[in-house]
C-alpha cells in the first residue's frame, strides 16, 4: 500500500513539474512573424558565390570574393578586407522614416572602419550606412546618414565573436533614435542628430563594400537579417542565443515554417 502510495505521490510531483516547465517556456518565449523578415542569411552553404535568403522575399546575395569557414551558427563568410562584398540584388533597403532592425554576428580581422550593411546614396539623411566607428585601437557600433551619427561604446574589435543589433523603433524620425545593442546589450548614444529620410531606390543593400568611403569589411560575418519592424531586446537576445533558423522556425530544407518561429530564452 505504501509503494503504491509513493508511486501516485511521484507521479502527481512529475505532473506538477513538467507544468511548470511548460509554462516557463511559454512566460520566456519571443515571437517572431516570417512576414517581418526582409531578408536573411544564415551562411551555411558552405560553397558557391550564392548566399541563400531564408525569408519569403527569395532577395539570394550575390557574394564577390569571400570564402566560407566556420562561423557561430554553421558556415560563415571571411572577408579578406580588399576588395570582398555581398550585394542584395534587386534590394535597395528599407525608405523614409519606417522602423527596422539590422542583426549580424561579427568577428574582427583588425581594427578599422569596417564596412556591415550599407544602402542609399551619400547624401544627407538619405543613406544608411552600418559600419564600425574607429576609436583609438578600439572600434564601436556606428550608425550613420549623411549629417549625422549614433555610435556605442563597447569594442567589437577585440577578434572575439560578437553579435549586433540596430533598431530603429516605430514612430523615430532621426539617427540618434535608434537603438544599438552590443551582445545584448543596449549601448549609450553618441555622435551628431540628423533627421532621416532613407533612400530606398537608389543603392542596393551591400554587406562589406566601403561604398563612398570608410573601408572594406575584415573578419568574419555570419547569421545577418533585416526586418522591418523594431524588435524588442528579448526578441535580439533569443536570436543571439539561439540563432537566426531556429528564430525563423526554418526547418533543415532551409524553408520558413507556416506559423511564427518560437524561440525559447534561456
Amino acid at each position: 500500500m505504501r509503494v503504491a502510495n509513493r508511486g501516485k505521490f511521484i507521479l502527481i510531483w512529475l505532473i506538477v513539474i513538467i507544468f511548470a516547465l511548460s509554462v516557463t517556456g511559454i512566460s520566456l518565449a519571443a515571437v517572431l512573424d516570417p512576414k517581418t523578415v526582409e531578408v536573411a542569411y544564415l551562411f551555411d552553404e558552405g560553397k558557391g558565390n550564392v548566399a541563400k535568403d531564408i525569408s519569403q522575399n527569395g532577395r539570394d546575395g550575390d557574394i564577390s570574393g569571400a570564402k566560407y569557414v566556420k562561423g557561430v551558427f554553421g558556415t560563415c563568410l571571411d572577408y579578406d578586407g580588399n576588395d570582398d562584398n555581398l550585394v542584395v540584388t534587386g534590394y535597395a533597403g528599407i525608405g523614409g522614416t519606417d522602423p527596422r532592425t539590422t542583426v549580424f554576428w561579427f568577428k574582427a580581422g583588425d581594427t578599422r572602419e569596417h564596412s556591415w550593411v550599407k544602402w542609399g546614396p551619400n547624401l544627407t539623411g538619405e543613406k544608411y550606412y552600418i559600419r564600425s566607428h574607429l576609436r583609438g585601437a578600439e572600434c564601436n557600433l556606428r550608425i550613420e546618414v549623411a549629417g549625422g551619427q549614433n555610435y556605442g561604446a563597447d569594442n567589437v574589435c577585440d577578434k572575439e565573436w560578437h553579435h549586433m543589433a540596430v533598431v530603429f523603433p516605430k514612430g523615430s524620425d532621426a539617427v540618434k533614435d535608434h537603438d544599438l545593442y552590443v551582445d545584448g546589450k543596449l549601448q549609450t548614444k553618441e555622435g551628431t542628430d540628423q533627421a532621416m529620410d532613407t533612400n530606398a531606390k537608389d543603392q542596393e543593400v551591400n554587406m562589406g563594400d566601403f561604398l563612398a568611403h570608410h573601408q572594406f569589411m575584415f573578419g568574419l560575418f555570419d547569421e545577418v537579417a533585416i526586418f522591418n519592424v523594431d524588435l524588442s531586446k528579448d526578441q535580439i537576445e533569443a536570436i543571439m542565443d539561439n540563432g537566426l533558423q531556429a528564430a525563423l522556425g526554418v526547418d533543415p530544407q532551409g524553408k520558413l515554417a507556416t506559423s511564427w518561429g518560437m524561440i525559447k530564452k534561456y
